[in-house]
């Protein structure tokens, strides 16, 4: 509520305007010439201060709209951010569901709750567990590719050491030349196919499985796709290096095979 003292110009001003046009109407044309010019100042200053108030009224109009229109644009750009947000989470979850009823085998799905801070081991945290019949070796895949694989279990979390940390090496196979060689995990570079043939026809683009062998992954799931060749240092085998079809980076929701 505006307080009374806050209006008490803008009532002397209205008053002062109204007893000069009573007076005009009252006194002959010479004495209204008269008065004008003795309050030819007090009436520039009023006028100015009317102009003045005008502008400050109006100066604090397009400043509530200006705030009333940031508050709108702010809340669409929540809205919109939300609305890309579950899109891209429809998507993930539709890719899951998709490679879940392409296959016979049970999951249990879960949710990435937590990483590696200590950047020391590349593997997260899922909120699932041995009350959901989690297991330690069981295999962690997220769209239609490997993640990693459970190694240790909590009542309600697991831990899962993801493909590309250093420990984590297994077999592979090259789809298309159905070369074999040891992936190991590089958390820089992704994974790296080592010990290949030399001249064994590898090349880019080529998509590299789970070999099923050592019992550390089962058969077929896919790891990557090939992104350059190299030659050892030695001379006496081909290593791939592999970008991982599931970027542990931004891992979110994952399949648990059980």
């Amino acid at each position: 509520m505006i307080k009374p003292e806050k209006n008490l110009p803008i009532i002397a001003v209205l008053i002062f305007i109204t007893a000069i046009a009573v007076l005009f109407q009252i006194f002959s044309s010479d004495f209204r010439i008269k008065t004008l010019d003795v309050l030819r100042m007090p009436l520039k200053i009023i006028s100015g201060s009317l102009y003045l108030l005008r502008d400050v009224t109006g100066f604090r109009e397009t400043i509530l709209e200006n705030k009333l229109l940031r508050g709108n644009i702010s809340n669409l750009e929540k809205e919109l951010l939300n609305l890309k947000e579950a899109k891209l989470e429809n998507e993930r979850l539709k890719k899951l569901l998709d490679f879940k009823e392409s296959e016979r085998r049970k999951f249990v799905p879960a949710l990435v709750i937590a990483r590696d801070p200590s950047g020391l081991n590349d593997s997260v945290i899922i909120d699932r567990g041995r009350k959901d019949k989690i297991e330690k070796g069981m295999i962690v895949i997220s769209g239609s590719g490997i993640a990693g694989r459970v190694i240790e279990t909590g009542w309600s979390i697991s831990r899962v050491l993801l493909v590309t940390d250093y420990d984590a090496v297994f077999s592979g196979v090259v789809e298309r030349t159905r070369d074999e060689g040891a992936v190991s995990g590089n958390m820089r570079a992704g994974l790296v196919m080592k010990y290949l043939a030399l001249g064994c026809g590898v090349k880019k683009g080529d998509k590299v499985i789970t070999s099923g062998l050592y019992g550390v992954f089962e058969k077929g799931i896919l790891i990557g796709e090939v992104v350059s060749i190299e030659t050892d240092s030695g001379g006496l085998y081909e290593n791939a290096v592999i970008k991982p079809e599931v970027d542990a980076r931004k891992l979110e929701e994952v399949l648990v095979v059980r």
